[in-house]
């Protein structure tokens, strides 16, 4: 073979060799990477894998609900003492109510106390302008034996250390009358509760007695 075949043959493999390193990569689909020690690109997480903080809820404080105060069934309310279940009153049975249109001034039974040992009672709202207080009281023994009391304090829930009315003192020097001792109390529509203290008595009852009209 001459030299100038041989010099054919070379440069036909040299640019074989060539298009080969060019077309094969582009058949492949592959792109060359960078060069080794060069940039890299930076990976982009779509935003639909994004971790999402979750929303924070505001808490909001209910507001209490006034409680309003029960207009009165007509029953006599049952005032019963703090931690002296023995104190507790009897219901007496309540009067009927005359269904008429224009009331009169009657003094209707509220709401009784009876019991014997000395005690604070519990709160009862008076829902009148003024009230009286009904009380009798039966002594264990009369003088020079005993000198039963019995004494009755009506104080404020609102204000405690104002006085509501005079602190009612009943020494009993004899039997007691068959009607019952009376206190009027010019004001009210407001909430009270009594202190009862006692010596030598066995038992008595205290009636709160309110106009009819108001109710």
């Amino acid at each position: 073979m001459e030299k100038q075949d041989i010099l054919v043959v070379v440069i036909a493999i040299v640019a074989f060799a060539v298009l080969a390193l060019v077309v094969m990569p582009m058949v492949s689909g592959r792109q060359a990477g960078p060069p080794s020690g060069g940039p890299l690109t930076p990976t982009v997480t779509p935003a639909a894998t994004r971790p999402v903080a979750a929303p924070t809820m505001k808490q909001t404080t209910p507001t209490p609900t006034p409680t309003a105060t029960p207009a009165w069934d007509g029953s006599v309310k049952n005032v019963g003492f703090i931690g002296q279940p023995e104190g507790q009153a009897t219901l007496a049975p309540n009067p009927p109510i005359p269904q008429q249109p224009n009331r009169t001034r009657e003094l209707v039974n509220f709401a009784e106390i009876s019991g014997r040992w000395s005690g604070m009672t519990e709160n009862v709202y008076i829902p009148t302008p003024y009230w009286v207080l009904e009380y009798t009281a039966e002594p264990l023994a009369l003088p020079p034996d005993a000198y039963p009391v019995i004494i009755i304090q009506v104080f404020d829930v609102e204000n405690p250390n104002r006085v509501v009315i005079t602190p009612i003192k009943q020494t009993i020097y004899e039997e007691p009358p068959e009607n019952p001792w009376t206190q009027k109390v010019f004001e009210g529509k407001r909430t009270y509760y009594f202190r009862i203290d006692t010596s030598f008595i066995k038992s008595y009852t205290i009636t709160i007695k309110v106009p009819q009209e108001y109710l």
